[in-house]
């Protein structure tokens, strides 16, 4: 179970907080953040805040299930940055990299004798992969 820590300013200039979502795409290609809840309200995610001593920021632990399919992004927001997002946790893909590289072994395996094939390959693949 990972374990995450960060700090966040509640109030006043440069404030941020935390929001857990997903990410999503538009019909014209821009990336949107889809905000689902806050952390410490997903009965998911084991969280313990830390309040300073007079209230300026909070330090957040977070444990985040190997399983947890939403991903957590650390909002700034300040007058000359509106809305900055940081991430700070993101759901693995699924496909680890040696699975990633056995894969794409595979496919020019497949195409090795269709040179069309082989040649859109490794145009769509970068040349550390397909070596």
């Amino acid at each position: 179970m990972p374990q995450i820590n960060v700090t966040t300013k509640p109030n006043g200039a440069g404030r941020s907080w935390l929001e857990v979502g997903h990410y999503e795409t538009d019909s014209f290609g821009r990336k949107q953040w889809i905000k689902r809840e806050v952390p410490h309200n997903d009965r998911r995610l084991t969280t313990d805040r830390q309040y300073s001593d007079r209230g300026e920021t909070v330090d957040w632990i977070i444990l985040v299930p190997d399983n947890y399919p939403l991903t957590i992004v650390k909002v700034n927001y300040d007058r000359l940055n509106p809305r900055q997002l940081e991430v700070i946790w993101e759901p693995d893909s699924g496909m680890s990299e040696a699975d990633r590289k056995d894969k794409i072994k595979r496919v020019f395996e497949l195409a090795s004798g269709n040179e069309e094939m082989t040649s859109l390959l490794k145009e769509l693949l970068p040349e550390k992969e397909n070596s």
